[in-house]
């Protein structure tokens, strides 16, 4: 009888041994984001305990994506799918809608349960003419089939309302996964506290710059500006991918002048041509803002490209 308890005991050991080893018997969540914020988020939030991808590749923003058939295979085996929200994403929500698995899909947007209040829904306008009414700086608009009406969906550029979106992630992954629910509480506590400790560094070195006026590639960063204090008196380009009109650029150039605008700002996936020569025609400097929908798929890459932001910001608005 002794015997056969320690063999019974022998066979339990070395069988779990063998499982862990070999890890063949675990089977994480699978997760798939769609741009580099929202996978840095979901990568921290999920920790070792789930398996994460963009289904973007790192160099392609989601304004230019062309969606591939073989796309939905990965959408077909993802367990939760992270999107931003606000129409960013709308080739993304399409092909959920014909994975004939949508059914079983838990899909979360970063965006969902902010107050209305948060969104922002009127953004500068630039006089055109005297006195013959105005042209928004941010007419071109995304399809913001989730919101209700049309808000700007760069939602990540704010660290306060990427609190918001992890905790959106977190609950996610919980539900999909509740056997891990601790794991995830623990991993995202960890994470807000990095959020909490960019937003206050922000908020430090922007202390000097408050206030300043800030004219930006495209409508990317009202969010940004709003929360510490910057002064976002116009874009460049009314249209991602289109030169604005000679009527709109005489509009832009007079808000530049009358408002003291000291540098014109492009972005890393943009054509710097336009705005250095309207630097080039106001004397005034050129510098570069990262809209993070681009870059390194890697749980560090949000919380290094807004330091690498703010840098720019302290450098060129002194």
């Amino acid at each position: 009888m002794l015997y056969h308890r320690w063999f019974i005991a022998l066979l339990a050991l070395f069988g779990f041994a063998s499982g862990v080893a070999s890890g063949a018997e675990v089977i994480r969540l699978r997760v798939l984001t769609s741009i580099p914020p929202l996978y840095c988020w979901t990568a921290n939030v999920a920790g070792p305990l789930a398996t994460v991808e963009n289904l973007l590749p790192a160099d392609v923003s989601p304004h230019d994506y062309q969606f591939r058939p073989r796309d939905l295979k990965r959408i077909g085996a993802a367990d939760v799918i992270v999107l931003n929200g606000l129409g960013l994403e709308d080739w993304f929500a399409r092909a959920i809608r014909a994975d004939s698995k949508d059914a079983k899909k838990k899909v979360v947007r970063i965006a969902d349960g902010l107050p209305e209040a948060v969104l922002v829904r009127h953004l500068p306008t630039i006089e055109v003419g005297a006195g013959k009414g105005t042209t928004s700086a941010h007419d071109h608009t995304h399809d913001h089939d989730d919101a209700g009406g049309q808000a700007n969906p760069h939602l990540w550029l704010d660290p306060q309302i990427a609190r918001h979106g992890v905790s959106n992630i977190l609950h996610a992954l919980q539900t999909a996964d509740p056997a891990n629910a601790a794991g995830y509480a623990m991993n995202a506590t960890a994470y807000l506290a990095k959020l909490d400790v960019l937003d206050a560094e922000i908020r430090a070195e922007t202390t000097t710059i408050r206030g300043r006026p800030v004219v930006t590639f495209h409508d990317a960063f009202p969010y940004f500006c709003r929360r510490y204090g910057l002064d976002l008196v116009g874009i460049i380009e009314e249209v991602p991918g289109t030169d604005p009109s000679p009527r709109y650029l005489a509009a832009l150039l007079k808000v530049v002048r009358a408002k003291g605008v000291k540098v014109l700002f492009t972005e890393p996936s943009s054509n710097p041509r336009l705005a250095k020569r309207l630097a080039d025609d106001l004397g005034i400097a050129v510098a570069e803002l990262d809209v993070l929908e681009t870059g390194a798929l890697t749980p560090t890459s949000y919380e290094d490209g807004m330091r690498r932001n703010l840098a720019v910001l302290r450098q060129a608005l002194r």
